[in-house]
């Protein structure tokens, strides 16, 4: 038995051969495989007041000719993910453009300690995919994402600083989270849980070590 992958037509099959025959799995365009990656990192300096922590993470989603590329920045014990896209053509980086010129969504913050998930982000990208990505403090060997009754396995990748920490990020169809709705006087607060995205990890033994929503914070209008 061997696995190949074959692609046609922008549509990617991975294949299990057995005695001559093939058995495939297609995955349409705008969508990856999940499982561990270990990418060779891209330089990135154009922010000297922000330089990585640790090597970068190319991603492989290529956007509009960008391909996203995560890095930590920041103190070591409290690093702040963040994203660059590099042309695939040039290789000119760029870190002030937010989900390849789309729209990006941040969850609720949390403290950036072991056993949590942080930095977690749905970003709605100009080609209409939705492209989910974050970091959990633990060696997660699996992280999925369900929604609409689906769920998309992560790809994902160790921090080179700290392999207790794993980055991850998964390129999906669907629907973008819903926006908060109005709570009265300048607030907004978001829908129940149930409506928004379950990001899971787990450990080498398939237990759970963490779940979360990827749901916005409730939002209040500050008085002058």
């Amino acid at each position: 038995m061997r696995k190949v992958v074959i692609a046609v037509s922008g549509v990617v099959a991975t294949c299990l051969m057995v005695v001559g025959a093939a058995a495939c799995a297609a995955k349409t365009g705008g969508e990856q495989a999940g499982g561990p990656v270990t990418p060779s990192p891209v330089p990135i300096t154009v922010n000297p007041s922000a330089l990585p922590v640790g090597d970068t993470v190319p991603t492989g989603v290529v956007i509009k000719g960008k391909e996203m590329v995560l890095y930590f920045w920041g103190a070591p014990e409290r690093p702040y993910l963040d994203q660059a896209w590099r042309d695939t053509g040039t290789g000119e980086v760029r870190v002030d453009t937010i989900c390849a010129g789309g729209t990006g969504y941040m969850a609720e913050w949390g403290p950036v300690e072991p056993g949590r998930v942080f930095g977690l982000m749905q970003c709605v990208t100009p080609d209409g995919t939705l492209v989910e990505l974050g970091a959990v403090w633990a060696e997660a060997t699996r992280v999925t994402s369900q929604a609409e009754g689906k769920t998309v396995e992560a790809k994902y990748a160790k921090w080179s600083r700290n392999p207790a920490v794993t980055i991850f990020w998964v390129q999906r169809h669907g629907k973008p989270i819903p926006q908060n709705v109005p709570a009265g006087e300048g607030r907004t607060t978001p829908l129940p849980d149930d409506r928004y995205p379950l990001i899971t990890a787990y450990d080498g033994k398939g237990a759970t070590i963490v779940a979360v929503r990827l749901r916005p914070p409730a939002t209040e209008q500050k008085g002058g």
